[in-house]
């Protein structure tokens, strides 16, 4: 393949908005013709030499549920330099680690990621919810993501964390910084990057030992409490806060967005969506979940030899399962290019499955549904103001900037001046 086909982040930066940007026709050629291949990346300095590329669905799930010869301890990235890696100068947390390993450290907090434990929140969420709409209202011409779809995550996951409410502007910053390393519009330099990233690891600690002193029913107060008793290390506390704080944020902020955006640009989907009077149905989340696919790969380990599709995968090899291939293979979905809010079954792996299915897999489902039901039903009027900006990067999957106009009146309204935004309170 010319270039760095599917793991080319320029791909993203300038797709297809009305598809979410992504390469539904090059998915399908690989699909159908090259389904296993072998993509050289040593031409881009950030990357490892290369790395198999697997698109169908069927094998993207096989190779997730086969443990025995693939493993997670590459992380989740084909990048020299992985937060999640610690050979590769990051800190040790759940997703780059196995079996027993990773049982160890999820179990920390998994009791307070549980449906029951969840919905115990969901009162909270909507009164978040309300005030960030109401908020957006008031502005009445806005940035989605900046004015709107960042805070909502960001204080979900702040209250849960525990995270005072002055500091969640700088956490805010410190993902920001992070998440997007290749994107040319936000790319940090080394020195900012790091700086983001050791801030975030501190702020961990910083943390753990606040809540040792006055621990709470919070998530960081588990955390203190296992690092207190020797279940989990320095590192492993600052693993853990770098995983809660990004996925927190950057997953739900991206599905919210794209999901709006495909329903703006869908009027007949919107309209179904408004008639369901304020209750999202569950297919409506787990369609805008499939769409957005906040995270475009994951990377397994091959453990031992593997042959797949006629191609010998080596021991060693780092493996690209392309979630957002595998979302919209036709073999697997009826018509996948189509956003439909009714769609059913959807067996997405935006949020994995198994063993490493997102420990925030129903929070991110809550805070999709309490959002849209929330801005439905106070603004009549919704309407993008511009093209959408879309994010250039090869990984995480997201809008840059999404100009809106959003009213309490029903009839449809002129673009005013934009107004300074500031932090919802």
């Amino acid at each position: 393949m010319d270039g760095l086909g599917v793991m080319d982040p320029e791909l993203y930066g300038r797709g297809d908005p009305w598809t979410a940007g992504l390469p539904l026709d090059l998915y399908a050629q690989l699909q159908a013709d090259a389904p296993c291949y072998w993509q050289p990346l040593a031409g881009a300095p950030l990357w490892l030499e290369g790395c198999w590329v697997v698109t169908r669905y069927s094998d993207v799930l096989a190779i997730i549920r086969d443990t025995a010869r693939f493993s997670n301890a590459h992380g989740t990235s084909v990048r020299v330099y992985d937060p999640m890696v610690v050979e590769r100068g990051g800190q040790p947390n759940m997703l780059s680690s196995d079996g027993a390993e990773h049982q160890r450290i999820r179990t920390v907090t998994s009791r307070l990621f549980t449906p029951r434990a969840v919905n115990a929140w969901k009162d909270q969420y909507r009164a978040i919810a309300a005030r960030l709409v109401e908020h957006a209202l008031d502005l009445g011409s806005i940035d989605f993501i900046a004015d709107l779809a960042c805070y909502m995550p960001l204080d979900v996951i702040s209250d849960m964390i525990g995270i005072p409410a002055e500091d969640r502007e700088q956490v805010l910053a410190w993902t920001n910084m992070i998440t997007v390393p290749l994107d040319t519009t936000t790319m940090p330099s080394r020195e900012d990057y790091e700086e983001a990233l050791h801030g975030l690891w501190r702020y961990g600690l910083t943390m753990s030992a606040l809540r040792r002193t006055t621990p709470g029913d919070d998530i960081m107060s588990e955390i203190a409490a296992a690092h207190a008793g020797g279940r989990l290390s320095d590192d492993e506390v600052s693993g853990y806060m770098f995983q809660l704080a990004v996925a927190g944020n950057e997953t739900t902020r991206n599905a919210i967005a794209f999901g709006l955006h495909a329903l703006l640009k869908r009027p007949e989907q919107l309209a179904l969506l408004r008639s369901r009077d304020r209750d999202m149905p569950a297919s409506a989340v787990e369609e805008i979940l499939r769409w957005s696919v906040p995270f475009l790969h994951t990377v397994r380990l091959a453990l031992e030899d593997v042959e797949l599709h006629g191609q010998t995968i080596r021991a060693g090899d780092p493996v690209v399962l392309h979630l957002a291939s595998a979302n919209f293979d036709r073999a697997q979905f009826d018509r996948p290019e189509i956003f439909d809010i009714m769609r059913s079954p959807n067996d997405h792996l935006t949020l994995g499955i198994g063993a490493h299915l997102c420990l925030g897999i129903h929070v991110a489902k809550l805070e999709i549904k309490i959002l849209f039901e929330e801005l439905l039903a106070r603004a009549p009027t919704l309407a993008l103001d511009g093209e959408i900006e879309l994010l250039s990067d090869n990984q995480l999957h997201g809008i840059g900037r999404m100009p809106m106009i959003l009213s309490r009146r029903t009839q449809p309204v002129a673009a005013w001046p934009r107004q300074s935004a500031s932090r919802p309170n």
